[in-house]
């Protein structure tokens, strides 16, 4: 029996990923998100399935919370876990958590990091999964000013902070060389991320309506999880939805990369 933690787990792609993957009978999947309720709800579906589940409800909105979810899966899982990092925030407007950093900077990039932490430093992990965005090619990262939003966007923000996690994870592959590492771009999937009212909210919706279903999308996640191996030892790999893509030029920028880098370090050591 392995362990696959799956974040972001009570809607959308994390939703239809845990039923898709319920009838591997090898395989107990943790859920985590921050409605308890809809958790155990998915939880129990899963288990009607013929698949285990456990309910892991936390908020990766702080960097506190982060912290509190990352030890306690660190308690829970059993060494050769998969993560996979599917909790992500599209913002409509500019807001400060209580750490003082910008919300999607905190959910989209810092928090993931600090809730994995454990578990790399413990031997926890096996293989990490990233589902991140075709839209880092529009990222960029801006030292003084992306942690606190001062260059927000209601669409760029998004790009932003994906860019930002990508970046990091290819230098926690490089870290931890017995971790395999993955990032991806899922396919361009019908959910409520990036929702917002009014007339830019509806048309919205309405283009949506043309986009794949989370279902379609698990089922392609499903396809790579049971892959033998994603990446090199010490490299994380980028995939546009199945296929192997060299990383986008942004992504390979080198000053980029350091000041993200440095700027990350700082501000984990200060919180």
């Amino acid at each position: 029996m392995t362990d696959l933690i799956l974040t972001g787990a009570s809607r959308g792609i994390g939703h239809a990923l845990a039923l898709a993957l319920a009838s591997s009978r090898d395989t107990r999947l943790l859920l985590v998100a921050r409605d308890a309720g809809r958790l155990q709800a998915l939880a129990a579906d899963v288990e009607r399935l013929g698949g285990q589940a456990l309910a892991v409800p936390g908020d990766l909105g702080t960097l506190a919370g982060a912290r509190e979810l990352g030890a306690r899966l660190a308690e829970l899982v059993t060494p050769g876990a998969t993560l996979v990092h599917n909790a992500g925030l599209w913002p409509s407007q500019r807001v400060l958590n209580a750490d003082g950093l910008e919300t999607a900077f905190v959910t989209n990039h810092l928090a993931p990091l600090v809730m994995q932490r454990p578990l790399l430093e413990s031997g926890r992990l096996r293989r990490v999964l990233v589902v991140s965005a075709g839209l880092i090619i529009k990222g960029r990262f801006d030292a003084a000013r992306t942690p606190t939003g001062e260059d927000f966007s209601s669409i760029r923000t998004y790009c932003d902070t994906k860019l930002c996690f990508a970046l990091a994870m290819r230098d926690v592959a490089t870290a931890h060389p017995e971790v395999d590492v993955v990032v991806l771009h899922p396919g361009v999937v019908r959910t409520d991320l990036g929702a917002r009212p009014g007339p830019v909210g509806w048309l919205l919706s309405q283009v949506k309506r043309a986009w794949e279903r989370p279902e379609v999308c698990a089922a392609r996640l499903a396809r790579i999880l049971a892959r033998e191996r994603w990446s090199p030892p010490g490299d994380a790999r980028w995939l546009l939805e199945e296929a192997e893509q060299p990383w986008p030029a942004v992504a390979q920028d080198a000053a980029t990369r350091q000041a993200l880098r440095d700027t990350t370090a700082q501000l984990l050591a200060s919180r």
